[in-house]
C-alpha cells in the first residue's frame, strides 16, 4: 500500500510584509455599508435622439478585501519578476515555449507533458494592441494607455503588457519592443511593460479616422491633466 503524504504545513522561504491589521480594520469599517450619497439630474432615454431629464440617486459604497491566493505551478514566473527575470516554460516533447507560462503543454500530441522553466530574452514584437481612454483606477493617470499583446522572442504565445514612451498614434502591429520589469516589482503581471526598440510608424488611417482619434486622445489628456495635474502619456 502506498503511504499518503500530507502537503502541509507550509515553510516560508521569504516574504514581504503588509499591515494586516490596517487592512482588516479597513474592511470592517467599510463592509459594503453606504458611506455617502448624492442626488443628481441628468438626461436619459432609450436612444440619443430621445432623451429627457431624469433624477437619480448615487451611492458611495466602499468595498474591498485582502485576498490570499496562490499562483500555483506557474509561481516561478512571478517569482522571476521579483528577480528581474522573464521566465517561460518549454515542452520537452514538441519544443513549444509558453509565456505566460503553462505547467503542462497544450499540444494534444504531448498528452499534457510537464513543461520545464527557461529564462527568456526581454525582447518581442507587438502582435495586437488596444488604446484605452478608460483605464482601471490604479492606471488612470497613465491614460491614454496602450495595452499590447507581445510575442516574446523565442516563444509561441503572447504576453499582455502595457507600453510606455510611445505616442499612441504610432503604435503598430509588428513593432519591435524591449521588455522591462519594474524595479519595485510586486510579483504581478503589471510589473511588466514594453518600450519601442525601433522607430514606430503610424498605421494607415483615413483623414476622418485620424481626426476622430486625435480628438479622443486630446480629450483624454485634458481629463488626466485636470484630474491628476500630472504629465500625461504621449
Amino acid at each position: 500500500m502506498v503511504k499518503m503524504e500530507q502537503p502541509g504545513p507550509e515553510k516560508v522561504i521569504k516574504q514581504s510584509a503588509y499591515d494586516e491589521k490596517w487592512w482588516n480594520d479597513w474592511v470592517m469599517k467599510g463592509g459594503w455599508r453606504p458611506e455617502a450619497w448624492k442626488i443628481i439630474e441628468m438626461k436619459d432615454g432609450p436612444t440619443l435622439t430621445s432623451l429627457k431629464t431624469e433624477r437619480f440617486m448615487i451611492i458611495h459604497r466602499p468595498h474591498a478585501n485582502m485576498f490570499n491566493h496562490s499562483y500555483g505551478k506557474v509561481s516561478r514566473f512571478f517569482e522571476g519578476l521579483l528577480e528581474g527575470k522573464l521566465m517561460g516554460t518549454k515542452c520537452p516533447k514538441c519544443g513549444l515555449v509558453y509565456c505566460p507560462p503553462r505547467a503542462h503543454c497544450f499540444n494534444p500530441k504531448c498528452r499534457l507533458a510537464e513543461t520545464t522553466w527557461v529564462e527568456l530574452p526581454k525582447k518581442g514584437v507587438v502582435h495586437s494592441y488596444t488604446i484605452m481612454a478608460i483605464a482601471w483606477p490604479s492606471m488612470a493617470h497613465l491614460q491614454p494607455l496602450v495595452g499590447a499583446m507581445v510575442r516574446v522572442d523565442g516563444t509561441n504565445t503572447c504576453l499582455p503588457m502595457t507600453m510606455r514612451d510611445i505616442d499612441p498614434e504610432k503604435v503598430n502591429i509588428g513593432l519591435k519592443v524591449n521588455i522591462h520589469i519594474s524595479k519595485d516589482a510586486k510579483g504581478d503581471l503589471l510589473d511588466v511593460y514594453a518600450t519601442p526598440a525601433e522607430e514606430p510608424k503610424a498605421p494607415k488611417r483615413t483623414e476622418a479616422e485620424l481626426k476622430r482619434f486625435r480628438e479622443d486622445m486630446d480629450k483624454t489628456r485634458e481629463w488626466v491633466k485636470k484630474t491628476f495635474g500630472t504629465k500625461t502619456n504621449k
